[in-house]
């Protein structure tokens, strides 16, 4: 039955369509992009002029526009007043060390042992748990990040999330966490690189009450050092800190009680920050296909030394949203969709995806009616690409619908080349996935249609050198044609969901286990 709708679905829908016009996604981008918009910090006047704009074009696309408001607690930690010790010697914030402030108590005191809890995962149907074996209650525990190269691929995704890894460590008694990054993460997002963005301020979501959401009260420090600091934790330690991070590239965790303490001392003050999920609706029947990207950005945080200091988030994610605009706009001329189509430009996702959390948790239509995310996040169009990476594809009838809408659209179908980073749980669409909802993200892939560039060293050097930085801006190179090609991808994606069968998770998936109901 699947097969013979999508044989009908884009034979009514050419490959030769042009409904998306590349000029319209590089004009959306460069006003999301501008300097005007101060980077889109969620909570922002540059956010809300951004909100603002998205509107205007669901409004003119003739889609039933409201707001999701959104209410959120912005925590920032005086890092002047706030320290971390190891065996009584002072770390230097930003140099050493990273604190997270809390989202609770203006000023916390701890002093504990250390216990290395390898990866921090336990997986009962994998037979695995780092926590045997150790006790750490009553004590901070040292987490190395990631999950163990030797878990399937959904599992390795899902035990790698921080939030998870969270939970796991209070059910266990522990009382903060310090974390160490992989070799492998190291290399992808070195800790020079998260010190210059350590001033973005966190928040976190307040509930009806104004208490902040999904926070762990039992969890009073959060650090994360770098290599050279982490080592003091190992002296006297029965294994190196270099055996321990080597052992982690092969999969293999340790868990081992350290002898050294910490003590820390976190002053943070709080501040409440408003902002809203914009909603486009498209009406159909009672079932709803959402398709969504993320609106916010990192802001406008000037260095010390000086200079431009506005992250405009060109490909992060004025890109994702300029073709969110496109998508509902020709979806928009007809014909209308059997499901109804719920364009979301998201706040909060660089907080946290708070937005997408808040968006699948309480929806503006009946709980149950969602049947399907299509996210779409920082649509690199570095060049000319030819391929996509459908993450999330095989969870869900959504991949099949996925590959034969690439195909139409001239693109092969790749798979995922990076999976040690773990990118299906990264964005929003893991938000409804949470819930239960079937979700995709189809991301560009690293082969070019212009055989003199080599697209897997762009990519990799793109996200090395200019993902969350102030050089994510338009005077970049963009291919707006590739971005035209995805969003027709797209286009043909969201009308294959919203008038084909149900999207379905696929039998005895890990996350279909996990999370639908």
């Amino acid at each position: 039955m699947l097969r013979r709708f999508l044989l009908l679905a884009f034979a009514a829908f050419p490959a030769t369509a042009q409904s998306i016009d590349p000029h319209a996604i590089a004009a959306h981008m460069r006003f999301l992009a501008s300097d005007a918009l101060e980077g889109r910090e969620t909570g922002s006047r540059g956010f809300e002029i951004a909100a603002a704009y998205v509107r205007a074009q669901f409004e003119a696309a003739g889609l039933e526009t409201s707001d999701q408001p959104l209410r959120l607690r912005a925590a920032k930690l005086d890092e002047s007043a706030s320290s971390l010790t190891i065996g009584g010697k002072a770390l230097v914030i930003r140099k050493d060390v990273l604190m997270r402030p809390d989202f609770e108590r203006e000023s916390v005191d701890v002093s504990a042992p250390v216990v290395l809890a390898g990866f921090g995962v336990t997986a009962p149907e994998l037979a695995y748990d780092d926590y045997r074996g150790v006790d750490v209650n009553g004590r901070i525990v040292l987490l190395i990040s990631g999950a163990p190269k030797t878990f399937p691929t959904d599992q390795r995704a899902y035990y790698s999330s921080g939030d998870v890894k969270r939970r796991n460590a209070a059910a266990h008694g522990a009382i903060g966490i310090i974390a160490l990054s992989s070799i492998t993460d190291e290399a992808r997002n070195p800790f020079e690189k998260r010190a210059q963005q350590s001033g973005i301020t966190p928040m976190a979501l307040l509930d009806p009450s104004g208490k902040p959401a999904d926070v762990i009260s039992s969890l009073r420090v959060a650090a994360t050092l770098n290599r050279a600091a982490a080592e003091a934790l190992f002296a006297g330690a029965p294994m190196a800190l270099d055996t321990v991070l080597a052992d982690a590239e092969k999969g293999i965790g340790h868990s081992f009680a350290l002898q050294q303490a910490v003590a820390a001392h976190t002053v943070s003050s709080f501040a409440e920050a408003k902002s809203e999920n914009v909603i486009g609706m498209l009406r159909g029947n009672q079932e709803t296909v959402v398709v969504s990207a993320h609106l916010d950005h990192l802001g406008n945080h000037p260095p010390a030394s000086g200079g431009d200091g506005i992250y405009n988030g060109a490909y992060d994610n004025a890109s994702g949203i300029a073709i969110l605009i496109e998508i509902a706009k020709a979806m928009a001329k007809g014909p209308k969709p059997k499901r109804s189509v719920m364009f979301v430009a998201l706040t909060g996702e660089e907080k946290g995806t708070q937005g997408s959390g808040f968006l699948a948790k309480f929806p503006p239509v009946p709980k149950g009616s969602i049947v399907a995310d299509i996210n779409m996040d920082m649509i690199l169009m570095l060049y000319p690409f030819a391929d996509v990476i459908p993450l999330g594809g095989e969870h869900t009838s959504l991949g099949p619908l996925a590959a034969s809408a690439a195909k139409a659209s001239g693109f092969e179908v790749s798979p995922d080349p990076y999976p040690e980073e773990v990118r299906f749980i990264r964005s929003d669409q893991f938000s409804f996935v949470e819930e239960g909802i079937p979700a995709i993200h189809i991301k560009p892939g690293n082969k070019s249609r212009d055989q003199s560039i080599d697209g897997e060293k762009v990519t990799r050097d793109w996200l090395r050198n200019v993902y969350h930085t102030v050089r994510d801006e338009m005077s970049q190179p963009i291919d707006f044609a590739s971005g035209a090609r995805y969003a027709e991808m797209s286009l043909r994606l969201a009308r294959a969901a919203a008038d084909g069968p149900r999207p379905e998770w696929v039998a005895g998936d890990f996350f279909a286990k996990t999370f639908a109901k």
